[in-house]
């Protein structure tokens, strides 16, 4: 269980992944969301759904991203809207914000932009398929181990009325 961020930018970590890796990051946002939010669901203590805790919308958005360019590509997804409902189950009204915005909120994690977050999804990508990543990543070892941030919120924040907060 993973979601790949090689890079800071959502939309540009979605662009860099091969056709098999990109469909399946459409599942995993989806796994890790429900891992958050759906009470007694599976892989909730593993370190790729904690380091989101608190940060549910910004995942949704990562997914989101991650389905748009796999549609764009030609291919038929079914995540997206999931992943909305789920979300929107989760917080009643709210609607995703994009990454900028998110940013200005101050709603993205700390880790994000974290170089040796970053690099260490870079390398494992590597590790998985040299020949498809040696080029896109040219100057990055292929051993690195992965970096497993925490999250600085234990839960999602408390509802102040504006637009994605927490019901």
């Amino acid at each position: 269980m993973q979601t790949f961020l090689p890079y800071p930018d959502f939309r540009a970590s979605a662009l860099v992944l091969d056709r098999r890796r990109l469909g399946k990051q459409r599942v995993e946002a989806l796994q890790v969301l429900r891992g958050l939010i759906v009470p007694g669901y599976g892989w909730r203590r593993h370190p790729a759904v904690r380091m989101w805790a608190g940060y549910e919308e910004a995942l949704v958005r990562y997914g989101l991203e991650v389905c748009e360019v796999w549609s764009e590509q030609g291919h038929q997804d079914s995540c997206a809207a999931t992943l909305v409902a789920d979300f929107t189950a989760f917080r009643p009204g709210a609607r995703t914000r994009d990454q900028r915005r998110l940013a200005a909120a101050g709603e993205l994690p700390p880790w994000l932009g974290d170089d040796a977050f970053h690099r260490s999804h870079r390398s494992a990508l590597l590790r998985k398929a040299p020949d498809l990543y040696a080029p896109a990543f040219p100057d990055e070892p292929d051993d690195l181990p992965y970096v497993w941030p925490a999250s600085d919120r234990e839960h999602p924040p408390p509802s102040d009325g504006s637009p994605g907060a927490a019901a």
